[in-house]
């Protein structure tokens, strides 16, 4: 547990984990395992990327897979070095946990938004979103982590963390104020696909 109401050991060690991605926009990304970085789909809009590591260089990164559904990507990138996050499971917290993200809202390198973890709740498909059918097998409604953390543009693919700095979710956007985020757990099934 964290010293007093001080999150800021737990984020220390996640921000040695978040890079920047640049791919005509820009957005957060994080190190899942081995040479695998997570971000939001919508912020890679090519195959090729730029990753800014923590310690400011700029690498190469190749997207390897993509759920448009789930708005996930995963970008292989050998050179960023980077440590692997710990994940962590929003389906075990309580509602009024406390959490965090950490991304580059506005062009603000690193920045720490602490909230309050609301519940994972299933949202129709296309909420919040370009309006879509699912697709054949899947379900019309998705879960999502809520939270009402503050996010920015530039937080997108950026980690949602648990008060120890375990991942519970991928940021990805907000509606009326409320952060969504793609559910950790997710994440497995998408790497298991590609």
């Amino acid at each position: 547990m964290p010293s007093g109401l001080f999150l800021d050991d737990a984020a220390a060690r996640l921000r040695a984990s978040v890079v920047a991605i640049v791919n005509g926009g820009h957005g957060a990304g994080f190190a899942w395992r081995d040479d695998l970085f997570v971000t939001s789909a919508h912020v890679v809009s090519s195959r090729k990327a730029v990753v800014l590591t923590p310690d400011g260089r700029a690498v190469e990164g190749t997207v390897v897979g993509r759920d448009v559904d789930r708005d996930i990507a995963l970008l292989h990138a050998p050179e960023a070095r980077v440590p692997a996050v710990t994940c962590g499971d929003p389906y075990a917290l309580r509602p009024g946990s406390l959490v965090f993200a950490v991304g580059h809202p506005l062009g603000v390198k690193d920045a720490v938004s602490v909230g309050v973890f609301q519940a994972v709740g299933a949202i129709p498909l296309g909420f919040g979103m370009a309006e879509r059918r699912p697709r054949r097998g899947r379900s019309p409604f998705i879960p999502w982590v809520q939270a009402d953390v503050r996010l920015a543009p530039g937080n997108s693919g950026g980690p949602i963390a648990d008060v120890e700095g375990n991942v519970i979710g991928v940021a990805a956007m907000i509606v009326s104020g409320l952060a969504l985020a793609v559910p950790a757990p997710d994440l497995e099934r998408l790497l298991s696909s590609s």
